[in-house]
């Protein structure tokens, strides 16, 4: 089976309860954390701790501090436990643990050989804080610039459910890995599928019920997903695996700009479509960079106001003795204190 080429590393909180997904399904899953506690919630059977880690607190430079003296024997556990060709690396973007390491792992894996597809979560921007947006905006930017990379999935908690979201994603990327079909009007064989989920770039699903699978369902559906937003309608490589064999591919295409190259086959149960070598989605990323500007603006705008200084009622005569003139209340004092 191809599945048995697939192998999951799963990084951080997060990228722990996505690969407790794959590994309730039968990938081999391995869990990487600076956390004890968050990893004594994970049931998997392969767990690594970073030693005398006690969390990251979204602090990526502190994870690869702590990371930076134990490398050599994570990479090697990791390697041992998943000796796969192609290792889906699920982590959120916001985080530090995740987020942090994510980045050296998959330079490393990409180098010897392994095809790393990141399955990345990304944060609402409109209700997670400015660290994690800030943390969000420069690991897309280091992951952009990771040469040889599979296809990236953007799993984007602004579309719903985190939990549903991470098992609809196990389920849909496993449908495609293990896709059934056989027949004389087509068929996506594994070498297609390992080529797609080879190809950088972002990559989308959309996994759709029989009895939704004409045109429009299709293209909703791979617009109206789990996924990032598709800002560009152009892709290297589009795969259908439909089970209505009315349904024209050209008449999806029609909805793209340009796809290079198209792979379509026939399946019985569902149809599976897979969009990769998509363009990173740009506007939605800048709104992270934008969310922690902001903040970071008001913050010190908040903080270089000095208040008036407080003066005592003159009025109340019985208490005038009593009144002591106020001294300024400085926002930054508070903030260091409650930092300190």
């Amino acid at each position: 089976m191809l599945k048995e080429q697939f192998g999951v590393l799963a990084l951080g909180q997060c990228g722990g309860n996505i690969g407790l997904e794959f590994e309730k399904i039968g990938y081999a899953t391995v869990y990487v954390n600076t956390s004890k506690e968050d990893l004594s919630t994970i049931k998997g059977a392969h767990k690594i701790h970073i030693p005398n880690a006690d969390g990251a607190a979204k602090n990526r430079k502190r994870v690869l501090q702590l990371a930076a003296e134990h490398i050599g024997d994570i990479v090697e556990k990791i390697t041992t436990i998943l000796p796969q060709k192609y290792i889906i690396c699920a982590f959120s973007a916001s985080g530090g643990t995740g987020s942090g390491l994510s980045i050296p792992l998959m330079t490393y894996l990409t180098q010897i050989g392994r095809i790393c597809i990141p399955a990345v979560v990304l944060p609402d921007h409109s209700i997670e804080s400015a660290k994690a947006c800030e943390n969000a905006y420069n690991a897309c930017a280091e992951l952009m610039s990771i040469n040889g990379l599979g296809a990236t999935f953007l799993l984007d908690n602004a579309r719903g459910d985190k939990f549903a979201i991470n098992g609809r994603f196990a389920r849909e990327l496993d449908s495609f890995i293990n896709l059934k079909n056989s027949s004389v009007y087509g068929v996506i064989d594994p070498a297609e599928r390992k080529q797609i989920l080879s190809c950088s770039g972002i990559a989308n699903i959309a996994k759709l019920s029989k009895a939704k699978s004409t045109t429009s369902d299709v293209i909703q559906g791979l617009s109206e997903n789990i996924y990032a937003p598709v800002e560009a309608q152009n892709a290297r490589y589009f795969a259908l695996s439909t089970s209505n064999r009315s349904l024209d591919v050209q008449d999806v295409l029609r909805a793209y700009k340009g796809v290079y190259d198209v792979y379509t086959g026939i399946s019985d149960a569902s149809t599976i479509a897979v969009l990769a070598g998509l363009q990173w989605p740009m506007k939605r990323i800048e709104k992270f960079k934008n969310k922690f500007e902001e903040t970071v603006q008001n913050i010190n705008n908040t903080i270089n106001h000095q208040p008036p200084t407080i003066q005592p009622l003159q009025s109340l005569s019985f208490a005038r003795e009593e009144l002591k003139s106020t001294a300024p209340v400085n926002p930054r004092d508070i903030l260091l204190s409650l930092l300190g």
